[in-house]
């Protein structure tokens, strides 16, 4: 697998802070998480995010709806796994992306991951099905008039016996397509 990073296209946005992996995300997947979120502003909502792992890096190609038989209410979600699972196959089959990160939406307190968030993003790595170098998650904080997107890695430490750090690459407003990175 190579660690090289290929050149951002205009039709992505990268995050990046001080040396940590690059997440860039193409703004197909943005619009739809920030019209999925605008669309549900009473009750959360998600999907998983698909694309591909470049060494520690991540490029996010493609994000789901939460699925048919997803529970939603105002302080949680859960999304239809079985469903999930279907969009991953078929994107892989597509274009060989993969599983890479978690997208879901807040409408009440807190503007920024949960502690059932964090847990979940432990499970994930606790997981021995899962691999992950690096992983992604985006935050859609929905308000009245707007929303705001947070962009979060996590990675294992492997200087730190594996430690999980969570670093926040974006707290804003949702890039507008063919944004510089940021």
């Amino acid at each position: 697998m190579t660690t090289d990073f290929p050149q951002s296209s205009s039709d992505s946005v990268r995050f990046q802070v001080d040396s940590s992996p690059i997440v860039e995300v193409s703004s197909a997947a943005l619009s739809r998480i920030d019209a999925l979120a605008q669309a549900s502003k009473e009750h959360e909502t998600g999907g998983i995010l698909v694309g591909f792992n470049i060494g520690r890096n991540i490029k996010i190609v493609e994000a789901s709806d939460a699925g048919p038989n997803a529970q939603h209410s105002p302080i949680r979600f859960q999304r239809d796994t079985e469903y999930c699972r279907q969009f991953l196959a078929q994107s892989f089959a597509q274009n060989g992306s993969d599983y890479v990160g978690e997208w879901h939406s807040h409408v009440a307190a807190p503007g920024r991951l949960s502690l059932g968030d964090l847990g979940t993003v432990a499970k994930i790595f606790i997981d021995p099905d899962y691999d992950f170098v690096s992983f992604v998650l985006l935050l859609a904080v929905v308000r009245k008039r707007d929303s705001q997107l947070l962009v979060y890695v996590a990675e294992r430490d492997k200087a730190q016996c594996n430690r999980l750090q969570i670093k926040l690459l974006h707290r804003g407003r949702f890039p507008e397509k063919g944004s510089p990175a940021i």
